[in-house]
């Protein structure tokens, strides 16, 4: 197993709050310039009218959401934020599922929150700010204020947009700036090699981001099971090989 060798990878070993099981999780970082990104508005917009429902309807969402050409220029800084679950860490319940929906959704809500909790915490100590995956996640628990019929958010500080949602084509960007590529549940399938979740950072002027001050938000969280580097991480990894 590869950890914390790479100047960009390392794991993160995350504990559910729920159940105290812990997962470990590849955490990849990269450094680009905005012209760096795919950036294909109008096909990926025609992804999500044609297989979301949040499409037109969710207030973090295409059309309501601004294209990334008005948020930043080609030459501001951004930092991709990955992280695979590679599926041989399912939970043995969920492998043993022949359900796809139960192992995506697995999968899918760990990573998210997880990533979209990361942006959170690097707004607020580094400022800048981020471009999250899939829907908004600001208002946990409660109905998107849009879907509702209003057309304004309740809580405009925790809104967040995907990178999808702005026009960016993140399959391809991915691709082409890390080499590393995603893979979806399809109906009928069970296994796939891993689940890929990302976000992009933009940092503010005065600030920047690097790996280490990365590993300090997640060795910070609540969800982190052992502070990265640290010989128990280190031992526990070990037992993994």
């Amino acid at each position: 197993m590869r950890y914390y060798m790479e100047d960009s990878t390392f794991w993160y070993l995350y504990k559910s709050e729920a159940s105290g099981i812990v997962y470990p999780l590849e955490f990849g970082i990269k450094k680009l310039k905005v012209s760096d990104l795919c950036y294909e508005p109008d096909v990926v917009w025609s992804w999500c009218e044609k297989g979301c429902k949040n499409f037109n309807n969710a207030g973090g969402c295409p059309p309501a959401s601004p294209l990334l050409k008005t948020l930043y220029s080609d030459s501001d800084t951004v930092w991709l934020i990955y992280c695979l679950f590679w599926s041989k860490y399912k939970h043995e319940k969920v492998a043993k599922s022949n359900n796809s929906a139960i192992h995506w959704k697995f999968q899918d809500a760990i990573l998210a929150r997880l990533l979209v909790n990361v942006g959170y915490a690097l707004r607020t100590k580094f400022e800048g700010n981020f471009l999250s995956t899939g829907y908004c996640m600001g208002c946990p628990g409660k109905k998107c204020n849009y879907k509702l019929g209003h057309k304004f958010c309740r809580n405009p500080q925790k809104r967040t947009y995907s990178m999808e949602a702005t026009g960016i084509n993140v399959v391809e960007t991915l691709k082409k700036t890390t080499g590393i590529e995603m893979f979806w549940y399809k109906k009928g399938q069970t296994d796939i090699p891993y689940m890929l979740k990302c976000i992009a950072y933009f940092p503010s002027i005065n600030s920047n981001l690097t790996k280490d001050k990365l590993v300090g938000i997640l060795n910070s969280m609540k969800s982190c099971h052992y502070e990265i580097g640290s010989s128990e991480y280190l031992h526990f990894l070990d037992s993994l090989k």
